[in-house]
């Protein structure tokens, strides 16, 4: 179970309000090839041939990047560390838009990790 249905679950938030969470972590998620062009680490050109073999062969972005010598396991490191900072946790979306309290949502985090401890 994801935290998401487990608050809905909880009767802390409404379905309504989870969806409305996700599209917006959806819509403000930034790639990795967006950041890549952004930070000047990869020409548009280069970006297109990565996604052209990511989608003829599959495999990760970064590990494509490697492969073909365009970005250093470094860059890749480096990017993938803006990118998580740049991410919004669903709990703090939910917070913003006042679906749940900051006080609410951190002692239903901390029970659903609770509860996630004791399935392993």
């Amino acid at each position: 179970m994801r935290f998401g249905e487990y608050l809905i679950k909880k009767d802390k938030i409404e379905e309504s309000e989870l969806e409305d969470a996700l599209k917006f972590q959806k819509e403000k998620h930034i790639t990795l090839g967006v950041l890549a062009v952004r930070e000047n680490l990869l020409s548009n050109k280069q970006l297109s041939t990565i996604l052209d073999n990511q989608r003829e062969d599959g495999g990760l972005f970064g590990e494509i990047a490697i492969e073909l010598g365009f970005i250093s396991k470094e860059g890749i490191h480096r990017l993938l560390i803006l990118q998580k900072e740049g991410h919004n946790l669903l709990g703090e979306i939910l917070v913003l838009y006042g679906a749940i309290s900051k006080e609410d949502m951190e002692v239903e985090l901390k029970q659903f990790h609770e509860l996630k401890g004791e399935e392993k």
